[in-house]
Parts: C-alpha cells; sequence; structure tokens
C-alpha cells in the first residue's frame, strides 16, 4: 500500500484500539458492557464521553463504519488466537454467537442494541481468514463495502446520536472480550498485544 493508503487506514484501527484499551478493564474482570460503562473512572471514563461527544456528528459510513470494520478485525484476532488460527472454527463460532444474539429477550435499556450487526459484520472480516498472504486491497474494500451495507441497513434514519455510539460500544465490547478470551484473561499479555499495536500503527501513519 502507498504512504496516503496506509495513513487512511491507521485511524479507524487506533481508534478501535482506543475503545479496546477503554473497555478492556470491565471484560477482563468478567463485567457486563452497561456496568463497565457506568463504573468507568477517569481518563477511562473521559474517553468514552469523548468518543460519545464525537460519534454524534460522525459520518456513519466514512467515519463509523471504518471503526466498526476495524473493531471486528481485532475481534477476529482474538477469536482467531482463540481457535487455534482455524477459519471454519471461527466462523462456526460466529454463526452461534449470531443465532444466541438473536434469541436474547428484548434489552430494556437500550433502545436499538447493535449486537446482532456487530457480529454479522465480525462475520464478514473472518472471511480473510481463508486467505494467506498479503491481503488483497480490493477484497477488502469489498468486505468492507459489504459490512457497511449491514450497518447501513441497521441504523435507523435520524437516530445518530444514539446509533453511533451503541455501535462503537458494542462493536469495543466485542473486540475486548474476544482479546480476554484469547489471553485467558491475562491483563498484562492483553495490555501489551493492545499497546504495541497501537504504537506500530502509528508508527507507520507517520511514515
Amino acid at each position: 500500500m502507498n504512504r496516503d493508503t496506509v495513513r487512511a487506514a491507521v485511524g479507524p484501527q487506533v481508534a478501535a484500539l482506543t475503545m479496546v484499551r477503554s473497555l478492556m478493564g470491565g471484560a477482563l474482570e468478567r463485567k457486563g458492557l452497561e456496568q463497565t460503562v457506568d463504573q468507568a473512572r477517569g481518563r477511562v471514563r473521559e474517553g468514552l464521553l469523548y468518543m460519545s461527544e464525537w460519534s454524534r456528528g460522525a459520518d456513519l459510513r466514512t467515519e463509523i463504519v471504518p471503526i466498526v470494520c476495524a473493531l471486528g478485525r481485532t475481534a477476529v484476532a482474538g477469536l482467531s488466537i482463540t481457535q487455534d488460527g482455524d477459519p471454519a472454527a471461527v466462523a462456526e463460532w460466529l454463526d452461534i454467537q449470531a443465532r444466541t444474539v438473536r434469541e436474547q429477550p428484548v434489552s430494556l435499556t437500550v433502545q436499538h442494541p447493535a449486537d446482532s450487526v456487530i457480529v454479522d459484520v465480525a462475520a464478514v472480516i473472518a472471511e480473510e481468514m481463508h486467505h494467506s498472504g498479503e491481503a488483497d486491497p480490493a477484497a477488502v474494500e469489498a468486505r468492507d463495502q459489504r459490512a457497511a451495507e449491514l450497518v447501513a441497513a441497521w441504523a435507523r434514519p435520524r437516530a445518530a446520536m444514539l446509533d453511533h455510539i451503541e455501535l462503537l460500544l458494542c462493536g469495543g465490547w466485542f473486540a475486548s472480550v474476544a482479546l480476554a478470551h484469547a489471553f485467558r484473561f491475562d491483563g498484562t499479555r492483553m495490555q501489551e498485544y493492545v499497546e504495541s499495536h497501537a504504537h506500530a500503527l502509528i508508527l507507520a501513519g507517520r511514515r
């Protein structure tokens, strides 16, 4: 990829890791998403509030969807570790998770839960596991476009203030839990993984 392409990809990936870093404490403690957000303090709370405010005015397709895709890739990376790199096992797990999410009772606290669309996006991203070597940019773009269509179909007209942050929170939580399981709830190892990837991305964006 050329320099401009790399820089365009870095921003959403860093934003995704920022969401994971904000939520990973709750995932490691096996709390729920709502409890994690409600109990957030200090820099974590400030970060979540900033993302919430930013997301309200962000464009769904050009700003929110790239972060959701990056969160999907982070979740798939965690699932790949848990499933020993077996694409079929990851796909089967996501299929089961999709059915489980759809069978859950209607939430009394969230108007329009994003759990199902986040799992669907991860399933699209997981198709990348079937291809070895350097990723084909055209294939990646096609998968991201399919993910964008899934998100656009889920999002409600004139509800961006609620739906955008719901997407980021659900996506961040899904990725955080996937990584927590991948590292067997070892906070030190998970922290090192997130920090090293964020550092590498930032360096790539500066070149």
